[in-house]
């Protein structure tokens, strides 16, 4: 290759990766299988009445968010997994529910074998019917507001040869949306189940919508557990091979697993950051990948509120986006391979971006499918802040290359359906989403913005935000005339 071919070929791979981020990869949407068996359907069990606590501080979602606990027993080389997940749910709306709902995201892929479904009385469900990716479980009888019922779905996943936050490669083992998970519950819209939407083999946004819950995992490994390391969103405790992980009022839980990482860890503010790197010549990179998460996290837990975590793991995976969960963020080889060793970087836009979502997505949940700006708008907005505060004199050249050379624009209160491709909806959503909250900040000025910022964090921690409740929230903090920025951003009032 002569050299004026590698400098273009340089170029427009840089260019491709400012381009991707923050979106699952295409796949197939295979029907499952149904297998025909005697009807029995589940059965509510009243919820247990709450001992009196000697605080008067409430408990975040009033004590009543889902719980997960899940044992499950990898055999990586094989890529089998076989797990129980046993999720207690408790109606938080105010109707009855006559059915719940369960995603399982990897239907997407035909990876997953239902072995049973039971009620916590071991009861077998088996009139449960599919649709999709969803999981439709009637009730004999309607779950009440506070009721609460237990139902335990034993399964097998049968891992896809695939990179991407769910599947397998010959390096690592990727765990998103892996158990199935029940979405919130609308009392307007109903379960918020959405469609994926894909647009010219890409997948447009995320579609996925989730509650705040508590997870309490258990993994182990069929043979050879010393060979490899894990990336969690928790600090594990171990024991003869048997490990255990708790997350509290998380959205997803996530696991990267390989035999191939190499770790660096720093701690900052009480939280260890871990980055896993894959083998192959990156490991001096994820140096630098921690030392951006610690700039990072630094910051926005300054700007923003404490971190809520006691880990973060940022993880090497094979794809060619960035992503984020609740204590843990994928980032795409590219960013590694075109790595120049400056803030000019991938690498440092990125870090930045995913961890940003811990507040924005984990912290303060919406429904990206129909407003996805809340969150991308104001984690992409976060990259500005991260570049004022440690790496000013390349601020110009991150606005050029990341923002304005993009040419924002649109109306962000865009959904995920609204026809056009990724790159589109990213100058949309992300770019001019991320222009507004800046041209917001500017009319009121950085101590009244801040504190609304963390107003509004305050207000829909562990919720599911909407933009009607930002502006409102917004106008307890200004009584300026917002009207000609919501006319230039939007295609809604929010009166």
């Amino acid at each position: 290759m002569n050299k004026s071919n590698l400098k273009f070929f340089i170029i427009f791979l840089f260019i491709l990766t400012t381009l991707i981020g923050c979106t699952p990869s295409p796949g197939q949407t295979p029907t499952p299988t149904l297998t025909s068996s005697p009807q029995n359907t589940a059965t509510v069990t009243p919820s247990p009445t709450a001992e009196p606590t000697s605080t008067s501080t409430p408990l975040p979602l009033n004590g009543q968010q889902t719980k997960y606990i899940i044992d499950a027993t990898v055999n990586y080389y094989n890529r089998f997994i076989t797990a129980n997940s046993r999720a207690i749910y408790t109606n938080k709306s105010n109707v009855p529910l006559n059915e719940i709902v369960f995603i399982v995201y990897p239907a997407l892929y035909d990876a997953v074998y239902t072995k049973s479904v039971t009620v916590g009385d071991n009861s077998p469900i088996t009139d449960y019917q599919w649709d999709g990716h969803r999981l439709v479980i009637p009730l004999n009888e309607s779950l009440l507001p506070g009721e609460e019922i237990e139902i335990v779905y034993a399964f097998e996943l049968y891992m896809p040869d695939r990179g991407g936050v769910f599947g397998q490669t010959g390096e690592e083992l990727n765990l998103s949306y892996w158990f199935p998970f029940i979405p919130p519950y609308d009392e307007t819209e109903g379960w918020l189940a959405h469609e994926p939407q894909l647009v010219n083999s890409f997948y447009i946004g995320e579609y996925l919508v989730f509650e705040a819950a508590d997870f309490d995992i258990t993994l182990q490994f069929t043979d050879r557990r010393e060979n490899f390391n894990i990336a969690a969103p928790a600090l594990p405790q171990e024991e003869n091979g048997v490990i255990n992980y708790q997350l509290k009022l998380a959205r997803t839980f996530t696991l990267s697993i390989s035999d191939r990482f190499v770790i660096t860890e720093r701690e900052v503010n009480g939280t260890k950051i871990q980055a896993f790197t894959l083998l192959g010549g990156h490991a001096p990179v994820g140096e630098d990948v921690a030392d951006v998460a610690v700039e990072a996290l630094s910051l926005y837990s300054e700007l923003y509120g404490d971190y809520p975590r006691d880990t973060l793991s940022i993880v090497e995976f094979n794809a060619d986006i960035g992503m984020e969960f609740d204590g843990l963020i994928f980032l795409s080889p590219a960013f590694y391979n075109l790595y120049p060793g400056t803030p000019k970087s991938n690498i440092h836009v990125y870090t930045a971006h995913e961890i940003s979502h811990q507040w924005f997505f984990s912290l303060v949940g919406n429904d990206q499918a129909m407003e996805p700006w809340l969150d991308e708008a104001l984690a992409t907005f976060s990259e500005r802040l991260f570049y004022e505060r440690y790496y000013p004199d390349h601020f110009e050249w991150y606005l050029e290359n990341y923002i304005t050379a993009h040419n924002p624009h649109g109306e962000i209160d865009t959904t995920i359906y609204y026809g056009g491709d990724l790159f589109d909806y990213r100058d949309i959503v992300y770019r001019n989403g991320s222009l507004f909250i800046q041209d917001l900040r500017e009319m009121m000025g950085d101590e009244a913005f801040f504190n609304f910022i963390r107003d509004y964090i305050r207000q829909n921690q562990y919720q599911i935000a909407t933009a009607e409740g930002f502006f409102s929230i917004l106008r307890k903090h200004t009584d300026m005339d917002l009207t000609s920025l919501i006319d230039q951003y939007f295609s809604s009032s929010f009166e």
